[in-house]
């Protein structure tokens, strides 16, 4: 199989099991009796899984392997699964989510994705054709994975029906680790650990889109797609049976208008995509806490969905057209964990202020810092690229 579709595949069967456990994850806790403050934790440790793992890859990716990589973060992935297939104990449930580098969102920061997305432009003509491929595939298969989340809900929410699902992202580890063993011609020239081999201008670019990146990640991770699916669980009572189409739907708004996207950068730049999307669907995200009912609420949540993914293969096109082949993973990884360590304090937070009753503050504080991103992304690089 060529490499380009390899990674489309990829990303579309890892991408169905993170849509199913994303929105799974926290309804499953509170089923087994975690307060709104234990399900926070246990989503910090999904992120603190992610942040570690990109840790890795950037300072021995090269050297290690970025196929070896894969492999890797494959069995960790289908021993998470495992693990929370054969336990409901706090004592194992914590150190799984923390192993599997699960995305709290159907979109990824993981260590999967900074190795695609860095390896992905050297494998096409048109990056951003290429990348809106990838993402369309991805959230085209999170609206699957959001649809059989709701599975559950038809067994009585049985604690084995859950577990039946996290078995299932267990087997999906394992066939992504079949899969990347037909993955060749990826690796680096450049073998070193670290950052010695990257040019100065690299080195500034990634310092500044970490900041800028972590910010947007700060805000972000105030609403995940677990959290926003654990907000209407609170907030509306929605039940598995009402979030798992919701999702679905939410998935297959965003799935289609990756696919504009592409054509979008094309004609008026990423930048001016990223910027002009994102801060649209920033004012939509606002306007979700301060509706009154479901209806009205979901409304909001598909029309923030319209926009808010499109900036994503700008934003990895954007960052093949700023560093080198050889630089590409490792700036992924790099940005890719400063936006999950922003990431962290979103779930505790979250989980307290809904404890406190402060149910509609974190979506405010989510969207606010969002827009702060946007306005600082464009306004920094507006000179240099379209």
């Amino acid at each position: 199989m060529d490499r380009a579709p390899l990674i489309y595949l990829a990303k579309g069967v890892r991408v169905f099991a993170f849509g199913m456990v994303t929105i799974v994850t926290p309804i499953y806790l509170a089923r087994l009796g975690f307060n709104p403050l234990m399900v926070g934790a246990s989503l910090f440790a999904v992120v603190l899984g992610n942040a570690v793992s990109n840790l890795f890859l950037t300072w021995y990716g090269n050297s290690f392997g970025r196929k070896r990589s894969l492999l890797a973060f494959s069995l960790l992935m289908a021993a998470s699964g495992a693990l929370l297939f054969l336990s409901s104990s706090p004592l194992v449930v914590f150190p799984a989510l923390f192993i599997g580098n699960i995305s709290t969102n159907s979109t990824e920061t993981g260590p999967f994705q900074s190795v695609e997305t860095g390896v992905l432009p050297s494998l096409v003509r048109s990056k951003e054709r290429a990348f809106g491929i990838y993402n369309f595939m991805g959230y085209g298969a999170a609206s699957v994975g959001s649809l059989a989340a709701s599975l559950p809900a038809y067994f009585n929410q049985s604690l084995l029906s859950f577990r039946a699902l996290y078995l299932l992202y267990g087997l999906v580890g394992m066939f992504l680790f079949v899969a990347y063993l037909g993955l060749s011609g990826v690796e680096s020239a450049s073998k070193r650990p670290g950052l010695s081999y990257l040019t100065s201008a690299g080195k500034k670019d990634l310092v500044r889109l970490s900041a800028l990146f972590s910010v947007d990640a700060f805000g972000g991770g105030f609403v995940t797609q677990s959290l926003l699916a654990y907000w209407f669980f609170l907030e509306f009572h929605a039940s598995l049976k009402e979030l798992g189409p919701i999702f679905t739907v939410v998935n297959i708004i965003t799935a289609l208008s990756i696919i504009a996207s592409s054509f979008i950068a094309e004609k008026i730049g990423n930048l001016r995509t990223m910027f002009y999307s994102h801060l649209l669907s920033n004012v939509f995200l606002i306007m979700i806490p301060l509706s009154n009912a479901l209806l009205l609420a979901v409304l909001f949540l598909f029309l923030r969905q319209s926009v808010s993914q499109m900036d994503v293969p700008a934003r990895q096109a954007l960052m093949a057209e700023l560093f080198n082949p050889d630089e590409r993973v490792t700036a992924n990884a790099i940005t890719n964990t400063a936006r999950t360590l922003s990431a962290l304090p979103g779930s505790p937070v979250t989980g307290a202020l809904l404890s406190a009753g402060y149910v509609a503050l974190p979506i405010f504080v989510g969207g606010v810092s969002k827009i702060g991103y946007d306005f600082t992304m464009f306004g920094a690089y507006r000179r240099r690229v379209r």
